[in-house]
Formats: structure tokens, C-alpha cells, sequence
């Protein structure tokens, strides 16, 4: 464990401590084709933890214009985020005017279409954005920020929902998203976020969730203290599905009472005795552990025959491949359902990207699932008939 006396960029005060390094790592989102192997870039990803307001970083931030302007991620090709999305917007059928920010190819927008509620997404990536508007889910391509807001309510109103789902570990600034966020909704409207639970992380040894796309990893702690930083309260929360167990937030100007829910007590004096120094350098020995075993099973099982594939490459595929140098000598291709990432690589190890078609006609015996949280889909989709195992920890399952 290493003191690192870098500050928290939530609370701002000097006690973040690094407790995890994964190397050298390429951005996880880019997808290199042969011809940018040699312009592909690495950079270190350390992870850090603060000991004041429970909050985690990465210690190197890559420009969000780099990473998200132009983007290989398409939400609604995964079925169970589209199921999920459906249930939400149904939760949501209330509000008079819901701006989802982050919106992605309106995996939400679509499902809130179909019920009449008055909806616009906002997206920074200019070829996702426009999958959703020759969709027609009105997007708005552009960065969230005050700028932005005020366009917004000058041409459209206030929304008294503003949503932002899986985007809030992204952010290299939350302070300023948060700042524009009330600057845009109604005095007494819902701030509703969906993020990533560095508790599940650690709980689940899910280090593959740490790449450079994310530059926070919350909390419930952190996230009520940077709320109230900015005179916002928040009224609930709930555990929820996605993205190996995520929180769902729901915040308020503190001008506006609503009901408290007991749950927020509750996770606060839970994470008193989860998230503490000792967990995360137990976390650390754990990691090392499981990645060694997947490439030993990956080396015994290429000495003994049996050819493996993947089935899904998401983010966290760099992070495992790289963290445990592993490339098509091991994995031979990776087969994923979005055509923005076919015909490229997995980032830094390059192993080759395909559709299901591909799979149809090359053999293979066993398939990694590497989005895991949704092998039901997966196996459903390959007929069952492969043997399947899960990364990390490696385990076959039927």
C-alpha cells in the first residue's frame, strides 16, 4: 500500500491513497484496426482511494474529448440493458419533461417515446448521436455544461427529470456537471443517476471495471458528500442491475423536502465497514490471484487442444488482457453483436473482433463470457453449444 498524498478530487482534501496498479493500459473504448497498432497509446492506470469521504479515482485522467467524441459502445445492442431501460422508463412515466444525459443511441429516449413522455437525450459522441437521430430520438451532440444547459432551457424548458445513467464515473469534473444540472431542472425536479458501486466492485473482485474511460468509482458516502457540497440532498437509493451491481440515486435541492428514505442511513453505516484500507489490500491479493489463474487455464487448455474464443467485448476486456498479457495466442477471436467494434481489436492485445456469423463457420470449443452479468443472452444466442467460462474469478459454467 502505497501513500500517495494525492488529493480527492471529490472533497478536495490530500488523502487519496493508491491501493491498486494495473500497469500500462490502452483506452479501453477505442477499438485499433491493424493500421493504428502503432499510434495506439498506453498510459498507467493506478487506482486510488481516499481515506476522508470514501471516495475512488484513477490517478491519470485522459481528456473526455479524446475518449468520447468519437465512441464504439451502443447500449441497445445488449438485451438486458434494453430490458432494463424499459422498466425504467415506466418508472419515469410521470414526468412532464425528462432530459436524459449521456443518452447513447436513446436506449431510454426510445422506451419514453413509446409512452408520450416529452424526452431529449444529450451525447458528446458525434456517430452514436447520430444513431439516435436518424432514429428519431432527438439528441442534442454535445458535452453537458452550462452552455449546453442554457441552450436547453432556452429552446425547450426546464425538465423536472434530468437523468444521467452510467456516465457520473466518467466525468472529469462532477462538480461543474452538477453545478449544470441545477442550473437546468426545476427548483423541485428529480436529479436521478445510475452509477457504478465500488462496493459491488469490491465485494465481486471486479477489477476489470476499472479502465481509463471511468475516472470515479462511487460510494454511496462520496456521492451524498458531494451532493450536499452542492446544496442537493439525497432522498433514496436502491441497488440496481447493470454493470455487475449498480446504485440508483435520487437527488433534490435542498429548497425542495421530500421523504428521506431509511435506505441512505443505511448504506452510509455499511460502507463503515466495508470500504476500509485492510478490505482493499486483501482486494489487491485477490486480483493478482484470479488473473493468474485465467491465463493458467487459458495456457492449459491451448497445450491440450481446445480452441478458445470470446463471446462480447466490452471495456473491461482491455483491462483483464492487458493486466494478464493475454492476446490471440490464448483467445483466438472475440465475437461481439455491434458492428461498431467488428472487423477492429480488443485494445492493446489485438485480438480480432468478429460477428456471430464468424463463429458459425470458424470452430471453437469453448467461449470466455466476458459480459458476464448477461450469459443467459449469450448462451441463448450461441444455442448452448459451447462450453462457456467466466474470466474472473475462471470458472466453467453450464
Amino acid at each position: 500500500m502505497l501513500q500517495s498524498d494525492m488529493q480527492c478530487h471529490l472533497c478536495r482534501q490530500n488523502t487519496a491513497v493508491e491501493f491498486l496498479d494495473l500497469g500500462q493500459q490502452p483506452l479501453a473504448n477505442k477499438y485499433p484496426t491493424p493500421e493504428q497498432f502503432e499510434t495506439e497509446d498506453f498510459f498507467p492506470l493506478a487506482v486510488l482511494f481516499c481515506t476522508n469521504c470514501k471516495n475512488v479515482q484513477l490517478g491519470t485522467v485522459v481528456s473526455r474529448e479524446r475518449m468520447f467524441q468519437d465512441y464504439y459502445y451502443l447500449s441497445s445492442v445488449n438485451a438486458g440493458l434494453v430490458r432494463h431501460f424499459d422498466a425504467f422508463a415506466k418508472k419515469l412515466s410521470g414526468a412532464k419533461f425528462v432530459v436524459d444525459v449521456g443518452s447513447n443511441d436513446g436506449i431510454l429516449l426510445k422506451p419514453l417515446k413509446a409512452l408520450g413522455v416529452r424526452a431529449l437525450g444529450v451525447d458528446p459522441s458525434v456517430n452514436v448521436g447520430k444513431i439516435a437521430n436518424d432514429a428519431e430520438l432527438e439528441t442534442i451532440v454535445s458535452f453537458f455544461d452550462s452552455k449546453t444547459a442554457q441552450k436547453i432551457v432556452a429552446e425547450y424548458g426546464k425538465p423536472d427529470t434530468v437523468v444521467a445513467s452510467s456516465i457520473f464515473t466518467h466525468l472529469e469534473d462532477p462538480h461543474v456537471f452538477i453545478e449544470a444540472t441545477k442550473e437546468l431542472m426545476t427548483d423541485d425536479g428529480a436529479f436521478i443517476i445510475e452509477v457504478e458501486y465500488i462496493g459491488n466492485i469490491i465485494e465481486g473482485v471486479q477489477f476489470e471495471r476499472f479502465y481509463l474511460d471511468r475516472i470515479f468509482y462511487y460510494s454511496f458516502t462520496s456521492l451524498k458528500n458531494l451532493f450536499e457540497m452542492h446544496g442537493m440532498y439525497i432522498a433514496d437509493v436502491e441497488m440496481i442491475e447493470p454493470h455487475g451491481g449498480s446504485l440508483r440515486v435520487t437527488a433534490h435541492n435542498k429548497s425542495h423536502a421530500a421523504t428521506v428514505s431509511a435506505r441512505v442511513a443505511e448504506f452510509v453505516a455499511q460502507e463503515e465497514q466495508t470500504l476500509t484500507l485492510p478490505k482493499l489490500e486483501e482486494f489487491k491479493h485477490t486480483v493478482d490471484t484470479y488473473i493468474a489463474a485465467f491465463r493458467d487455464i487459458l495456457t492449459t487448455y491451448k497445450k491440450s487442444g481446445v480452441r478458445v474464443a470470446g463471446y462480447s467485448a466490452p471495456a473491461r476486456v482491455s483491462t483483464i488482457c492487458n493486466y494478464g498479457k493475454i492476446g490471440p495466442e490464448l483467445i483466438e477471436f472475440i465475437v461481439d453483436d455491434s458492428p461498431l467494434k467488428q472487423n477492429r481489436t480488443s485494445p492493446g492485445t489485438h485480438i480480432p473482433i468478429v460477428s456471430k456469423e464468424y463463429l458459425n463457420t470458424h470452430k471453437a470449443d469453448l467461449l470466455v463470457v466476458f459480459a458476464y452479468e448477461y450469459f443467459d443472452d449469450i448462451k441463448k444466442k450461441t444455442g448452448g453449444a459451447y462450453r462457456y467460462i467466466i474470466p474472473i474469478p475462471p470458472r466453467e459454467v453450464d
